[in-house]
């Protein structure tokens, strides 16, 4: 009888075992999504500054050296693909190299999607006829294909034109 007691003793044992196993990984795999979640809340950021100067797109590329060639919404919804056009690589030189007028996507009123400050930081080639490529987390796919879009430089906004 003591050795009935012994098994059963032991084959209690691991069902819990395995039990904590698996309440660990699901804990893990709940903290990996939550901060995946968080970190994709920050893409989109509430607008903040309703003082901004609208211009054309003649007068970004006069001014500023800069034409927009596309707007688009791309990878099944989830991504926003900005492609900019160096007319002037002096002109683009001097308004990029301030990082906070590193070009965001502004969706409506209240929307703007953003890049991390790591892609913002990172060298571009100032060439005349060279483009920037820009990939913006469309999260929650707050843009879609024909909604207005302005792209906002600093304090500076591109007239709207409709993602492709």
């Amino acid at each position: 009888m003591k050795e009935m007691t012994v098994k059963e003793a032991g084959a209690n044992l691991l069902p819990p075992s395995k039990f904590l196993i698996s309440a660990i990984i699901l804990v893990v795999m709940l903290l990996v999504g939550f901060f995946a979640y968080r970190g994709a809340q920050k893409s989109v950021a509430p607008v903040d500054s309703p003082q901004l100067t609208t211009l054309s797109q003649s007068a970004l590329e006069e001014d500023y050296g800069l034409r927009v060639q596309l707007v688009a919404v791309t990878a099944a919804g989830g991504l926003v693909d900005l492609r900019l056009q160096i007319a002037d690589a002096e002109k683009a030189w001097a308004f990029l190299e301030d990082s906070a007028n590193f070009p965001a996507l502004r969706v409506g009123n209240d929307v703007d999607l953003r890049v991390s400050e790591d892609i913002a930081k990172q060298g571009i080639q100032f060439e005349d006829g060279k483009s920037i490529f820009v990939l913006y987390p469309n999260t929650q796919n707050v843009l879609k294909s024909g909604d207005p879009v302005n792209i906002v430089f600093g304090n500076l906004q591109v007239e709207s034109l409709p993602a492709q």
